[in-house]
């Protein structure tokens, strides 16, 4: 297509910022040379040149009464270029990003979004998305490349008040199942829901564009280059950036197809037919004899793409093996979704045994592992009564979900994998990379709606010991087996999006939740969990702290920097002697490629400590937001802000954190007794040779530029240096 010279004459002068700036004003309202001069702040000579060339082009013309104002020519093409402004204005998001498969006429109007925010990070973006569902009036529409999962009960919620849903979603997906098959109690809430007018499906072949949309805010994104979604975008609530979104909505929603739902009780399968079609599905009753149950089990697992398992499966005797024979009871090298069937009183009707374990054991076996290049995997609805070691662990894999599972022992003791001084080790939970070197589960990790247990029986659930367990100085004897450490929940080594939510954590007396040495790429989301500890803790790692119950650290056992993580929502009740509520950690090793953690917020937790250490402590990282805490219950220090020397040219401070807005009110800080009084080493408590030091807050001598606010009936123990440090009215 060829242009005339009026084209480059038209793109020159718009090119200048202050003649751009006249066009602006003159917009806005018709203006006089002086009144241009005294907005602009420039001299009358330079006005009046810029003022000159733009009505040569014909931009801008003059009245009889010596007004400026825009001809329609100007008019419209200020309209015009508003598209290459907003396109300009993010120009490092849309170098990344395309807007090549949606209709021209919308990416022509793109500007219709100038007035709209960049969303630069996916924690961010998926804050905003939840705002909007809680927000929402009238309606919520959905154009989704996968069905949100971590937001399911906040949808639940706003079809309960009757906001009125459009979801379009891709014809054919892998990580998400169709939402009819979903099994847990919120999910089968919005099936009841989705047969009524408050929601409308529809699919497409893709999805070219991530929105959502209300009647009060639109938040949305593009897909990179590759065709993938990063979830960075925009975000809106101006009139028109809403109508540009819901116009670009109906276009889809017109082009979808309907879906009907089937009625209650009928699985609905969204696969296309193919000629493997016959093999998707098997029901698996189990026999309760190791004979046949670990076979089956296996044999359905390695051949079709749904499993269901009804009764109770007994995987037989724990027995050493050798490695070269395998050590994992149910292996899962390929896609498939593993699902029990039914639930009684809210407890999954499907049960899973294997007993008989010799102890010590030294080698590591799981019940189920998840280990295939590339699978996307779901183990939902089942009852894990007996194991040792490890129950489910994913170490391999593009994408894991893990939900509504049940996981308890009557007691830890004489269980667990030996690692000598380190204790027997029994784990719930656990997603990590395998020793992969890429990283483990870049696809996401879903870890929802699971309740875990490991003292059902709680008064057998301490120590072994015959020792005065309330003396705090005591610590178990890990390579005499005097405890052993329990962990709900342990996430490692991932790259994508990680889930932990609406799970309850039982009587882990070593960490009910913990996320370490996770990629630059991920991120970590704990949500509205509930962790609860009514047994005494193990002192994992010859740590003074009895158990922490969440706990997260940038680099622990590899050089690693840089993940996000997101601690809200979460309800955490320790009863016993010397436990801390939530642990931040930056790095731990001090090798080239480590580093604090990216971005770290915690917010909305309550914590109660019946006779504890720290509600909340943060070591070694930086720009860490605590705010909107409740800590209750009795502790030496509320808030624990502990950075150390520089090391091997690791800034190991802690430093430019923020807490603020949090509620002490019902916490009661210890007075200094014999046991604080006893270690003082300014790292488990403050104070002198012979006398400690107990506050709502310390921050030791390695802490640096961090914002504290705090009532003015709270204490503080500053030792750092520049800490800003506020105390508002109680």
């Amino acid at each position: 297509m060829k242009t005339s010279g009026r084209f480059h004459d038209l793109l020159f002068e718009m090119s200048n910022e202050n003649r751009y700036a006249v066009l602006l004003s003159l917009r806005e309202q018709v203006m006089r040379i002086t009144d241009l001069t005294r907005e602009m702040e420039l001299t009358t000579t330079e006005v009046r040149r810029h003022v000159s060339r733009l009505a040569d082009v014909g931009l801008i013309q003059r009245d009889v009464e010596g007004y400026y104002r825009l001809t329609p020519y100007g008019e419209i093409s200020l309209v015009l270029f508003q598209e290459l402004n907003f396109l300009s204005s993010h120009e490092e998001y849309f170098l990344t990003h395309t807007l090549s498969n949606i209709p021209i006429r919308f990416v022509k109007r793109i500007g219709e979004l100038d007035a709209s925010t960049n969303i630069a990070n996916a924690m961010d973006f998926f804050r905003f998305t939840e705002n909007l569902l809680k927000e929402a009036n009238n309606y919520i529409w959905l154009l989704v490349d996968q069905f949100p999962l971590n937001s399911l009960s906040t949808i639940v919620e706003a079809i309960e008040c009757g906001v009125q849903f459009r979801i379009i979603e891709p014809r054919d997906w892998v990580l998400s199942p169709d939402l009819d098959s979903m099994t847990s109690e919120e999910t089968q809430a919005l099936s009841h829901a989705r047969h009524t007018s408050l929601v409308e499906q529809r699919v497409l072949d893709e999805v070219n564009a991530f929105v959502y949309l209300s009647d009060m805010r639109c938040v949305l994104a593009f897909p990179t280059s590759d065709g993938e979604y990063d979830y960075k975008g925009f975000t809106a609530t101006d009139d028109s950036s809403l109508e540009w979104c819901k116009e670009l909505y109906q276009f889809y929603w017109d082009k979808g197809e309907q879906m009907t739902p089937a009625p209650l009780g009928v699985q609905v399968k969204r696969e296309r037919v193919s000629e493997r079609d016959e093999r998707r599905r098997v029901v698996i009753e189990g026999r309760n004899d190791p004979n046949i149950d670990t076979v089956a089990i296996q044999n359905a697992v390695d051949t079709y793409d749904e499993v269901i398992l009804r009764g109770r499966f007994n995987l037989g005797e724990a027995r050493l093996v050798s490695a070269a024979k395998g050590l994992t009871s149910i292996k899962i090298r390929r896609s498939v979704a593993i699902r029990g069937e039914g639930r009684e009183d809210n407890v999954p009707a499907t049960k899973i045994v294997k007993s008989n374990w010799k102890f010590p054991f030294l080698d590591q076996i799981y019940l189920f592992e998840v280990d295939g290049e590339g699978v996307d995997v779901t183990i939902e609805n089942i009852h894990f009564q007996d194991f040792n070691g490890y129950c489910i662990t994913a170490s391999r894999g593009n994408s894991v979900k893990i939900r509504d599972n049940r996981i308890t022992l009557s007691t830890g003791l004489r269980r667990g994998t030996t690692y000598g001084q380190f204790g027997d080790h029994v784990t719930g939970i656990t997603v990590w990379n395998g020793g992969y070197p890429n990283g483990g589960f870049p696809g996401g990790t879903v870890i929802e709606g699971n309740y875990l247990d490991f003292a059902t029986s709680y008064t057998r659930g301490g120590s072994i010991s015959r020792k005065r367990l309330t003396d705090p100085n005591f610590r178990p004897d890990h390579d005499n087996h005097e405890n052993y450490l329990g962990f709900g929940i342990i996430v490692n080594n991932n790259l994508g999006k990680v889930i932990i939510r609406n799970n309850v954590v039982r009587n882990m007396n070593a960490r009910g939740i913990a996320v370490q040495d996770n990629y630059e790429a991920s991120e970590i989301h704990i949500i509205d969990n509930k962790v609860i500890s009514e047994i005494f803790g193990s002192y994992p790692f010859s740590t003074h702290f009895a158990g922490i119950g969440i706990f997260t650290q940038s680099a622990w056992s590899q050089p690693i920097f840089g993940s996000r993580v997101e601690i809200s929502g979460n309800d955490i009740r320790c009863d016993k002697l010397n436990y801390c509520g939530i642990a931040i950690y930056g790095q731990s090793i001090y090798r080239e490629g480590a580093g604090k953690l990216g971005e770290c917020v915690v917010r909305d937790n309550n914590i109660h400590l019946g006779d504890g250490s720290i509600g909340v402590l943060i070591r070694k990282n930086d720009r860490t937001e605590v705010f909107n805490n409740t800590i209750s219950g009795t502790a030496y220090y509320g808030f624990h802000l502990w950075g150390s020397k520089d090391r091997e040219g690791f800034d190991l401070g802690s430093n430019e954190n923020l807490v603020e807005d949090n509620d002490m009110t019902d916490l009661v800080i210890k007075a200094p007794d014999e046991y604080s009084n006893g270690h003082v080493d300014f790292r488990m408590f403050t104070g002198n040779e012979y006398k400690s030091a107990t506050a709502h807050v310390w921050l030791n001598a390695f802490s640096k530029d961090n914002v504290i606010k705090i009532r003015a009936d709270e204490t503080v123990i500053d030792e750092g240096e520049d800490n800003q440090i506020t105390y508002v009215d109680n």
